[in-house]
């Protein structure tokens, strides 16, 4: 089976667009942390504080369905 050679051609074109689509974000990301000269993935995590959630539930029906 031979591919016509406008088909080739739109096929190709078509699949550099899409690569050029897909890293664009990552290439401006890469970018923007060199000008900037952040390190996101080098930030240290602070620990969670040991806080407890309080919720009070206010239960009308005593535990009944009726």
């Amino acid at each position: 089976m031979k591919i016509e050679q406008a088909t080739k051609e739109r096929i190709v074109r078509n699949v550099a667009l899409s690569l050029f689509i897909y890293l664009l974000p990552i290439a401006l990301m890469f970018l923007t942390f060199t000008i900037t000269g952040q390190r996101p993935w080098e930030k240290k995590t602070q620990k969670a504080a040991n806080t407890k959630s309080v919720t009070n539930k206010i239960n009308l029906n005593n535990g009944s369905n009726d």
